[in-house]
């Protein structure tokens, strides 16, 4: 009888302890949000019962999706609120001179022509 007692008690103690771990949780991503300039901030539950938090601020949109449960965050997307989108579909290429932030020197990509490549495919067909 005594240990079906704690056992509840226990269980409804880690229960609320989760719960408790949860909102601790989403009150300390929240003062993060608002100590970086996040100034509209609004929270809510996904379908699956994840914690949405969506940001704005300094021009930029912020997204966080954590699971209540473990803490873990699942998704942080940032977005440029002033951005027109159509260059989010390209992949930053180190090799490219022309990327933002490049030097200048490094390899063409792959739509550069290679001269030395032509030469050794005509030697080929020769020979």
């Amino acid at each position: 009888m005594k240990r079906r007692l704690f056992l509840s008690c226990a269980s409804a103690a880690l229960i609320w302890a989760g719960g408790a771990f949860a909102a601790d949780l989403q009150d300390r991503i929240v003062a993060q949000l608002r100590g970086q300039g996040f100034s509209e901030i609004r929270v809510s539950r996904t379908l699956l019962g994840r914690t949405r938090i969506v940001a704005h601020g300094n021009g930029v949109e912020r997204e966080i999706i954590f699971n209540p449960r473990t803490g873990e965050i699942l998704r942080d997307l940032w977005d440029d609120e002033d951005d027109d989108d159509e260059d989010d579909a390209e992949l930053f290429d180190p090799r490219d001179s022309h990327a933002p932030g490049g030097s200048g020197g490094g390899r063409g990509g792959p739509n550069e022509d290679d001269e030395d490549e032509d030469e050794d495919e005509d030697e080929d067909e020769d020979g």
